[in-house]
């Protein structure tokens, strides 16, 4: 039999995300149902209102304390969804008090959550702490709350449109916040000077239902001096500060005058909509605008943050690796969205039930689209392309057409005006002048062209050299660093996160197989998981010596153990050339190859691509055109003889193992993952990059 839970929300008539001025009315509502006069029990089996009152304390009391109401939520979430029998429901807590029960249903799951496999929604709009994602604009915002507090600034502001996770960032500081802060958060602004007094002393827990000003303050006062001497601080937060009426804020005003002589008794944390600043640039708020120290805005993130937001709740959700975006989906959400973090979770939650309804895990910009449709009503950014059609191209035609018509209409034909029709070049060519006299024009006769020798100093490349002769990639110093002792390099990496480390050097892998490096600017760590859904390309982890990876001929990321437990890093390995190596992390770096013997790990993990789409591996027995295409290009690289057939036979097993004899990898007959890295580099139609140059 299920155990019961007093439902506390139903009992006071609130909802489960009732603020504490909810509760505080609902408690009075309820207590002035009940007959003061001593009503007695109509039976022995009744409850006596003493005890209905007890009851209705005890709900008041759970739901007004946070860390009980937490535990009570999550009680409730257990027990969520079991219909209670005809005995329980009959002798529930509502009945106790006499008032009416009714049979709560149970939630309904998302229907995508289990498809997914996710614990939860990760887009749900409800501001969960647990789901915040500090972008450097959220990790900047916290930072000045925490500075405002620890330096005990009088007031605070902090402004960003809708959506942009004011609250969200507002909750997850409360949460975090030591035991020695008192902390009065006020999400419902819209009241009076008399109610935001009121309200500030119920959220500290003091009296606060005199209907006096001058009471109301007092007691603050004397409440802010005992924290004071305790050692704690007291805050006051205003979300949604935007809706606050003038005489409200003149009123934070005055409270920010309590004070002993040589610090403030309390800090309040103005949290709006860009509304707020139209609100305090009132004449009579010049006072309160003077108090205002520390003024943050909360922008919208950019692409490469909106990417790693996605990432993010995805992974909390328990859904790594099991739904991707990819980097042309992730844009689209982030065009639509415009960046803002409610519009990502409204756009992102369509897609996934779309993905859904497609039965499929791999999200595209084309499924986000249909998402986006669905939702409707949402203008997406213009890109650089959308700019141009609209904004340059038509410019460009109105000059073009301008310049026709003042050259038809307005400029004469000098063709006619010419003597014997002939056009003004023409005379030019007949009649060249002479300059070399001053102060006179004489017409001299045509002579040969004298070409000049080329200078000595200055050589001009063509164009085409000077295209390729530009470097590919600007790096922060002025050119290579050299490094020739190990401790130089330790210094060097421990400098960097094993993250950075890491995004540092896949950079370089992946410039070194082509990619655009506008494509990899705030590249972050949820773009690593994305690789190959984004470039196609796949990694292979190798254990060995610096002689196998020169056998499979491939730009590689090193793991690199430092000492005195500062921990692992990553560091690309470029290119080869004798015994110097040259390197790639936040600098490209060249140093002898012995520099890294004692601190390389001897894993490595190479970056590659499946150009054919080749099953996972060939071996023997194995019937399918790709034996054939295996067969072909063996016998290209001289180690295939006879007649190519479907079957990979023995023939073909000989000619995969002398492969991989002569080019120092297990002879094994099975053409695997480092048997394809070797055959794609070795063959010349396939754009590989190269380790050691041949």
């Amino acid at each position: 039999m299920i155990t019961e839970v007093q439902d506390y929300y139903q009992l006071l008539g609130v909802q489960s995300g009732a603020t504490q001025k909810e509760i505080d009315q609902a408690y009075q509502k309820l207590i002035s149902k009940f007959d003061s006069s001593g009503e007695k029990a109509s039976s022995a089996d009744e409850p006596t209102l003493k005890e209905r009152i007890e009851v209705a304390q005890e709900a008041y009391d759970t739901l007004s304390h946070k860390q009980k109401r937490e535990a009570y939520d999550a009680v409730i979430e257990v027990k969520k969804g079991h219909v209670a029998s005809d005995e329980t429901r009959n002798s529930g807590p509502l009945r106790f008090l006499g008032v009416k029960e009714n049979v709560r249903k149970p939630r309904h799951q998302n229907v995508y959550q289990d498809f997914f496999g996710f614990s939860e929604k990760p887009f749900d709009l409800t501001p969960d702490p647990k789901y915040l994602y500090l972008s450097p604009k959220h990790k900047e915002v916290l930072a000045h709350l925490v500075y405002g507090l620890q330096e005990n600034n009088g007031f605070l502001k902090i402004v960003g449109e809708v959506g942009t996770g004011k609250t969200m960032i507002c909750r997850s500081f409360l949460r975090e916040l030591r035991a020695d802060f008192n902390i009065a958060y006020i999400f419902n602004p819209c009241i009076s000077e008399l109610e935001l007094l009121q309200t500030i002393n119920t959220e500290l827990g003091i009296p606060g239902k005199s209907k006096s000003r001058k009471k109301l303050v007092d007691i603050l006062n004397g409440f802010l001096l005992e924290e004071r001497a305790k050692g704690h601080r007291v805050v006051v937060i205003i979300d949604e500060a935007q809706d606050l009426q003038p005489n409200v804020l003149e009123q934070l005003r005055l409270l920010s005058n309590l004070e002993t002589d040589t610090e403030k008794l309390i800090q309040i944390v103005l949290i709006g909509q860009p509304e707020l600043d139209k609100v305090l640039a009132k004449e009579g708020l010049r006072q309160l605008r003077q108090r205002i120290t520390i003024k943050w805005e909360l922008l919208p993130l950019n692409l490469e943050e909106t990417r790693g937001y996605i990432q993010h709740r995805l992974n909390i959700a328990l859904g790594k690796g099991k739904v991707r975006f990819s980097r042309q989906a992730a844009e689209t959400v982030f065009r639509y969205s415009r960046g803002i973090p409610r519009m990502i979770n409204v756009v992102a939650d369509r897609t996934l039930l779309i993905a859904f309804t497609q039965s499929t895990k791999k999200i595209t910009p084309k499924i986000v689209k249909l998402a986006v449709s669905d939702i409707g009503e949402l203008v997406p950014l213009q890109s650089w392309a959308d700019k141009f059609w609209k904004l340059v191209l038509p410019s460009a035609l109105a000059a073009g057409l301008a310049f026709f018509a003042i050259n038809f209409f307005a400029l004469p034909d000098h063709k006619k005006s010419a003597p014997g029709g002939k056009d003004i070049s023409a005379l030019i060519q007949e009649n060249p002048m002479d300059l070399s006299a001053p102060g006179q024009l004489v017409p001299r006769a045509p002579v040969a062209p004298v070409i000049q020798p080329a200078s000595p100093v200055v050589e001009v490349l063509p164009k085409a050299e000077m295209v390729n002769s530009a470097p590919q990639r600007r790096i922060p110093s002025n050119g290579p660093l050299n490094i020739f002792d190990p401790e130089k390099l330790v210094t060097y990496l421990s400098s960097l996160t094993l993250v950075e480390s890491k995004l540092e050097a896949v950079k370089w892998i992946l410039e070194a197989w082509h990619v655009n490096p506008e494509d990899m600017q705030g590249l972050n760590e949820a773009d690593l998981e994305m690789i190959e859904e984004d470039y196609q390309l796949s990694s292979f982890e190798v254990n060995g010596t610096l002689e196998r990876l020169k056998s499979l001929n491939y730009p590689a990321f090193l793991e690199i153990a430092l000492p005195n437990a500062q921990g692992t890093k990553y560091l690309a390995l470029v290119s080869i050339q004798g015994d110097t190596g040259i390197f790639g992390s936040v600098d490209k770096i060249e140093m002898p190859l012995s520099i890294i013997d004692s601190l390389w790990t001897r894993k490595a993990i190479i970056l590659w691509r499946d150009f054919e789409n080749l099953p996972e591996s060939l071996r023997a027995g194995f019937q399918g055109k790709e034996a054939i295409w295996l067969q072909k290009n063996l016998r290209l690289l001289g180690y295939f003889q006879g007649r190519e057939a479907l079957l990979y036979g023995p023939k073909t097993i000989q000619a995969v193992m002398s492969l991989q004899r002569n080019n120092n990898i297990k002879d094994d007959g099975v053409f695997n993952t480092d048997s394809k890295l070797l055959l794609y580099n070795l063959l010349q139609i396939y754009s590989t990059p190269k380790l050691v140059s041949q």
